[in-house]
Parts: C-alpha cells; sequence; structure tokens
C-alpha cells in the first residue's frame, strides 16, 4: 500500500503515525493516534485520528488471538462520537485498503517462506 509507520512508542501514552505516499512520494493519506494500553501478542486500546479530514478521533480496541502456530485473529471493536459518524466512516473504502494490505502480508510471508 504504501504506507509506513513514521512513529511508534507502544507503551501506556504512548503514540504512533502512519502514512501512505502516492507513486510520486506525496502524502495521501495519514494518521496517528495513542497508545493507551499495550499488551504483546494480545491486546491494543488506542485512538484513531486521520489528518486533514472532517472525521472526529476513535477509540479503537485489537484483541489478538492465536488460532494455530501460524495464524491467528484480529478482532476490532471501534467507538466512535456519533452513529452519523460511523455511518460516514463506512462509507469510505476501507475494506479495498485493508484487503491491499492482509494481501500484501501474505505474499511478504510467503515469498520469505514463513509458511
Amino acid at each position: 500500500m504504501g504506507t509506513t509507520v513514521t512513529k511508534l512508542d507502544c507503551q501506556p501514552h504512548g503514540g504512533y503515525i502512519f502514512e501512505t505516499r502516492d507513486k510520486n512520494g506525496n502524502v495521501v493519506f495519514s494518521a496517528n493516534g495513542t497508545i493507551h494500553k499495550f499488551v504483546p501478542n494480545k491486546t491494543i486500546v488506542r485512538t484513531f485520528e486521520m489528518e486533514n479530514s472532517p472525521f472526529d478521533v476513535q477509540l479503537e480496541l485489537l484483541e489478538f488471538e492465536s488460532l494455530t502456530p501460524e495464524t491467528s485473529k484480529l478482532t476490532m471493536h471501534i467507538v466512535y462520537r456519533t452513529i452519523t459518524m460511523r455511518d460516514q466512516m463506512l462509507q469510505l473504502p476501507f475494506a479495498q485498503g485493508i484487503n491491499m494490505a492482509h494481501n500484501r502480508l501474505e505474499e511478504i510471508f510467503k515469498t520469505n517462506n514463513y509458511e
């Protein structure tokens, strides 16, 4: 996807910044937040805010569950300020972006023989 992590501080009151650039190097998406809870391989509680957008900050609760030695499950619970904001966010093409990211991860694992 061209997304890079420009800041990652995985501790309570730490934070992160993600940026996605186009083929010319221009930032087309940037998000940041504060990490409130981090338990490796288990839980992340964080805020998520898209920069330069009309959307409010949201609260995300991420739970990781090991299914087999090679696979895991991620459950995301997202809290929006209003139902209207949630509905507006659901109109964005997140499914496409998430699928692109997951397909890329799968490709990297296969290429590097992690299976």
